[in-house]
């Protein structure tokens, strides 16, 4: 064997390339192929290799630490704080409603050595930031096209501060939801924003309506839960040529979508809602309707000028 075959021979076991039907035929290419071509080639390829590894694992880093950018998301869902299977529970219910209006779940903690809680989950994201009441943190977890808004944090404090920089910085059509320990925090953020709806402990309330009337919890439980039986809902009415009556909608609704209407209100907040309204409750474009069924029912799905 010439000893140019050899040296060629080598390179390419050695490499595990493989010979193919192109190898050179003379001795020149042979020797070229060997000493230059084998080994720019995959050090060439490595090195792409390598960096794509290394940028996946940037981004794996990055989504698990919560540094990532989420400004481009749009109509998505921010949960601020998380309480473990208190805020995994909260997760899940909201999963389970596979007719609801909203993308990606993006959690988001202040200042914490947390790393993603649920990276299990496809559709929930995981944020770290410095402080809710920065502007560029805000634009990063693009709060102005968030569609939906639940702040539960660590303590009230957070949850205050929070909500008060939310408010501002969400758009109108985006409802945000803050849940308080104490009644004191929650009446004093009632006050002051109005696009906040506050949320408080209702366990002695809930303890005496079950001690008066038994099984009123599990009622109760079975109303806010998607993931058993009937579930209250609500739906903002669209563009009517007319008002229509609460009589009139709410008999439609039981025939054609099996639903129950149980209340009115002219607010998102629902501040002024109207329980088991009359039946000449005029119900206008744009008002909000509550009612129980067993799935989500969509804007197109009720024949609202037939009502």
């Amino acid at each position: 064997m010439k000893p140019i075959n050899f040296i060629r021979y080598m390179s390419v076991s050695g490499s595990t390339v493989g010979f193919g039907v192109l190898t050179p035929v003379t001795d020149p290419g042979s020797l070229f192929m060997a000493i230059y071509q084998l080994p720019v080639s995959l050090a060439i390829f490595g090195a792409l290799l390598g960096k794509m590894i290394n940028q996946t694992r940037e981004i794996i880093e990055r989504n698990m630490n919560g540094t990532s950018d989420f400004s481009n998301l749009k109509k998505h869902v921010i949960i601020i704080g998380y309480r473990g299977k208190e805020t995994a529970e909260l997760i899940k219910c909201i999963m389970s409603d596979k007719r609801r209006q909203n993308g990606q779940i993006l959690l988001c903690v202040k200042d914490s050595p947390l790393t993603h809680p649920l990276s299990e989950l496809a559709d929930v994201s995981f944020v770290k930031v410095s402080s809710f009441s920065d502007v560029n943190e805000l634009h990063r977890i693009a709060a102005h096209t968030a569609n939906r808004v639940i702040i539960h944090a660590e303590n009230d404090e957070q949850t205050l501060t929070a909500s008060l920089s939310l408010s501002t910085a969400v758009n109108d059509q985006c409802h945000i939801v803050a849940y308080f320990d104490s009644p004191t925090n929650a009446e004093l953020l009632d006050k002051h924003c109005k696009n906040v709806e506050c949320g408080t402990n209702r366990t002695s309330s809930l303890l005496a309506r079950s001690m008066q009337d038994p099984g009123s919890s599990r009622v109760i439980s079975q109303l806010l839960n998607p993931q058993t039986g009937a579930t209250q809902f609500s739906l903002q009415v669209p563009t009517l040529h007319s008002p229509v009556s609460t009589g009139q909608l709410s008999d439609r609704m039981r025939k054609m979508n099996k639903a129950t209407l149980i209340a009115v209100s002219t607010l998102q907040s629902g501040d002024d809602v109207v329980l088991i309204p009359d039946d000449d409750h005029m119900i206008q474009s744009g008002h909000y309707i509550h009612y129980i069924a067993a799935n989500r029912i969509l804007v197109d799905e009720v024949d609202w000028q037939a009502a």
